[in-house]
């Protein structure tokens, strides 16, 4: 008898560990991205998984910071021409070098990662431009990142901030963070930093791959084009402007191993008590316990002491440009170059097109109804890249009424049309059936148990 109880129970415990998993894997699926429609609804449910099925143009759109807690899988597909002027809602406490602490706000295509992923994305032409009078940390990526890693990731564009604060910092990956990671990641930006007050004295950070904090960084190159105008303490790296434990009680050994830092910075410190702390990786070294093996750099430190003038990329001011049109194919992206034709020698790129595949015969994933945009599948015929394409709302045709001649008729019945069965979506379907069958098997267990029991009873 105890053995036939057994046998229930554990077929009863197999089905509800079933269920639970088929209830719990069907909650943890990502969420697909194919239009800019679903970019901006990842502000709506920001501790879910995505996964970015198409390119996207951001172009016309301004991008509010969104503070994140789940994944992104950019899928190797990139966000063209993310434009972002703001920053996201959520406040975090940062500290300088004395472990003074601000009360900060980001800006990036995140504001604030924690407990995050991002990986497989390319940010093409992404322009962050802030003005705060308040501490500010912007990046590419995100303006903050604390136990959050950023993974196979590319950044081609500009950040600029200009500020009023006693504390700031632009980066070229992630502003401040700490306790995460960045690896495999290239980054190809022109940083500008421009304190607007030259009366109190601040403490400022820079670097191509963040500006302040802890991040361990492997396998990663940076070109920076950094211009940093300061009156207070100027800390700026081709890597990171600040090397410092974040958050603070969490001791650990980093790392920056096997990466590159190419480029420039040109910066100047108002400041008669100077630091002026500006090198290849790292300005100004907080925490010495970390790895450093396998890295390389060719970097110039370009420190200007006319303080009279903003450093800047460019100076012309007429806005005499030509225009060169690149335009995209199948395999790259297409772009607009602007060269200055007052001074023949600044140039930079913008307005990024998408890839121009050459589609076939699209396969319908979603019809399109009156109330809701269809989705379809093409492959390219040269480069065989999935694309999906969405297909506009069908428009409802209004008929035009019959003119009827009155005639005498005897009148029929109405009869009401019989209502089409309700259509059970596939998932709910399959878990019904899972359960039904579940219970049978369960009360045919039951059944021959107590047919066991019962003539075990009448042999007594």
């Amino acid at each position: 008898m105890k053995k036939y109880f057994k046998l229930l129970l554990t077929t009863m415990a197999f089905f509800v560990l079933a269920f639970m998993s088929f209830r719990i894997s069907a909650k943890a699926e990502a969420i697909n991205i194919y239009t800019v429609d679903d970019l901006l609804a990842v502000s709506e449910n920001t501790n879910a998984d995505y996964i970015l099925m198409n390119d996207i143009d951001m172009a016309g759109i301004e991008w509010t910071p969104i503070d994140f807690t789940g994944n992104f899988d950019g899928n190797n597909h990139a966000i063209l021409n993310l434009s972002v002027k703001s920053t996201s809602t959520e406040i975090r406490t940062t500290y300088d070098g004395n472990y003074k602490t601000y009360d900060t706000s980001f800006a990036g295509l995140f504001g604030v990662l924690e407990n995050a992923t991002v990986k497989n994305l390319t940010l093409k032409g992404i322009n962050v431009t802030v003005n705060k009078e308040e501490p500010c940390f912007i990046g590419s990526i995100a303006g903050f990142a604390e136990k959050s890693s950023i993974e196979n990731c590319s950044i081609d564009g500009t950040l600029r901030l200009d500020v009023s604060a006693k504390m700031f910092g632009v980066g070229g990956i992630v502003g401040y963070g700490g306790d995460g990671s960045i690896t495999s990641t290239n980054a190809d930006v022109t940083l500008i930093c421009i304190d607007h007050d030259k009366e109190n004295r601040d403490e400022q950070f820079m670097g191509g791959g963040y500006s302040a904090g802890y991040l361990d960084v492997d396998k990663c190159f940076i070109k920076i084009d950094g211009y940093d105008s300061d009156h207070g303490y100027v800390h700026d790296g081709g890597l990171v402007g600040m090397y410092i434990l974040y958050p603070l009680g969490n001791n650990y050994a980093g790392y920056i191993n096997n990466t590159r830092v190419e480029g420039m910075i040109t910066f100047f410190e108002d400041n008669t008590d100077r630091r002026a702390y500006c090198k290849d990786f790292i300005g100004e070294v907080m925490n010495w316990t970390y790895e450093y093996v396998g890295n390389s750099s060719d970097f110039t430190r370009n420190e200007i002491k006319d303080y009279s003038k903003d450093l800047l990329p460019h100076y012309c001011e007429g806005g005499n440009f030509s225009k060169e049109v690149i335009e995209s194919t199948c395999d790259e992206f297409g772009y607009t170059v602007y060269k200055c034709n007052d001074c023949n020698e600044y140039s930079y790129k913008a307005d990024y097109t998408l890839k121009n595949h050459k589609l076939g015969e699209l396969s319908v994933i979603e019809e399109a109804t009156t109330e809701k945009e269809g989705l379809s599948k093409g492959v390219c015929s040269d480069c065989g890249a999935e694309v999906y394409v969405i297909t506009p709302v069908v428009e409802e045709k209004v008929e035009e009424p019959e003119i009827q001649v009155e005639t005498e008729s005897i009148a029929e019945p109405e009869t009401v049309p019989e209502k089409e069965p309700v259509k059970e979506e596939e998932g709910d379907t399959l878990l019904k059936v899972f359960l039904i069958g579940g219970l049978i098997i369960c009360i045919g267990l039951v059944a021959a148990i107590a047919v066991v029991l019962f003539r075990g009873c009448k042999k007594r």
